[in-house]
């Protein structure tokens, strides 16, 4: 069952009433090209991620220590102190159990954002892989315990730039340079959602982090349709707070992202959604009021996979299965052959998530539509052809509603 669009609770607002009748249009628009997510969605997801990270853990060094991102004000992540070495010299060496708060807000700031889900997570996350995930740990339980990985959980990546700060943190810590560069630890990121650009960012750092990420939100940089990301721009920059929260008018970094979670905005998405002012009322902050909670409901895997397909126009067979249209937005999307890092773009595009993309390219390969260089098969084009098939609509002929009925039939005429 699809869930209604998050328009229908938005146009009876004041919101939507801030802008004049011509742009009400454009901005309706824009609220329906928001990624929506509620608190089981990301719980989902991030679950699933830690799964799919602990899967690629064996050997004697598989335990990862997870950590909540947040911002810290102390430019190290680990205290460290002077120590005598087995050569009697005093080198730095970081200490402690436990590694720092999940949870605690820098001084002169009270908000808390993806911190507090995310701790929440982790602690879920240790339960059920108690054999791989260690939760916070400081420097001695790494050692002990022989840590290849330090994992960075987080609801949602938009610039990046947190979590980039939160790796040099842990780089500033001299024994953690010294165990990366004896390749004893790699960093991770997992995360339920994501822009494209947090991604690149992220990948982009010195330390080469693996990122493990569910679903990939529209921005205005990226949406697929420049005309309308060109309409949404001006229509963000002429109504609303010009700063809020550290950003500009586009969100943090103008980074535009078009997600909303039931409980926040996020401050890369635009300040029109979530900053307010004398003269401006903003969509929400914090929490979702109830009558927008219908439109934040768990959206099925198949629903998803048939609103993407939905995305063109399309004479779709009604009984058509969400295995089936996944597997024709993927087929679809391959143009010569697919290229490594396709997920993350169709994911915005479609609004699939990646693992369900990259669970349909696998399936693909084993149903003979995509060969092992990921190139269409004639099979492939076969199933499409099939699949889409237009209903050709039967020739239908007038029909008089009051026919006329002889009561009696003459003789015939003899010749």
């Amino acid at each position: 069952m699809k869930r209604p669009r998050l328009s229908a609770a938005v146009t009876s607002r004041q919101w939507i009433k801030q802008f004049s009748p011509a742009d009400q249009g454009a901005a309706i628009d824009l609220v329906d090209a928001l990624l929506l997510m509620n608190e089981e969605d990301v719980s989902s997801e991030i679950r699933k991620q830690l799964q799919r990270l602990a899967q690629t853990r064996y050997g004697a060094r598989k335990k990862i220590g997870l950590y909540a991102e947040r911002e810290f004000a102390e430019k190290l992540i680990f205290k460290s102190k002077l120590t005598k070495d087995s050569d009697n010299r005093e080198r730095r060496r970081a200490y402690g159990n436990t590694g720092p708060k999940a949870v605690n807000p820098i001084r002169g700031k009270t908000r808390v954002g993806s911190e507090r889900p995310a701790a929440f997570h982790i602690s879920q996350g240790v339960e059920k892989f108690r054999s791989i995930f260690l939760n916070n740990p400081g420097p001695d339980r790494i050692r002990r315990n022989k840590v290849s990985m330090i994992t960075i959980v987080t609801d949602f990546i938009g610039s990046g730039s947190r979590v980039i700060s939160m790796i040099d943190k842990f780089l500033n810590v001299p024994s953690v340079q010294a165990w990366r560069s004896k390749k004893w630890i790699e960093f991770s990121v997992v995360a339920a959602a994501s822009t494209i650009s947090g991604i690149k960012n992220i990948e982009e750092h010195k330390s080469k982090p693996e990122i493990f990420v569910s679903h990939i939100a529209p921005s205005i940089s990226t949406y697929h349709n420049l005309e309308l990301a060109e309409r949404w721009k001006d229509l963000i920059c002429r109504y609303g707070p010009r700063s809020g929260r550290e950003s500009s008018s586009l969100g943090y970094k103008d980074g535009g992202a078009l997600i909303a979670f039931s409980y926040r905005f996020p401050n890369n998405a635009p300040l029109i959604f979530h900053e307010s002012t004398p003269k401006w009322q903003p969509l929400f902050t914090g929490g979702i009021s109830p009558d927008m909670a219908p439109a934040f409901g768990i959206k099925t895997e198949n629903s998803r996979a048939v609103d993407a397909l939905n995305l063109d126009v399309m004479n779709l067979p009604s009984d058509i299965i969400g295995s089936d249209a996944r597997m024709i937005v993927i087929l679809k999307a391959i143009r010569g052959r697919w290229r490594k890092g396709q997920e993350v773009a169709l994911a915005e595009k479609s609004g699939l998530s990646v693992p369900e993309i990259l669970d349909s390219y696998s399936d693909g390969k084993e149903r003979g539509f995509l060969t092992e260089e990921g190139r269409l098969t004639d099979r492939a084009h076969q199933f499409m052809r099939s699949s889409l098939k237009l209903k050709r609509s039967a020739r239908t002929l007038p029909i008089n509603e009051k026919p006329y009925y002889p009561q009696a039939l003459r003789v015939p005429t003899e010749v």
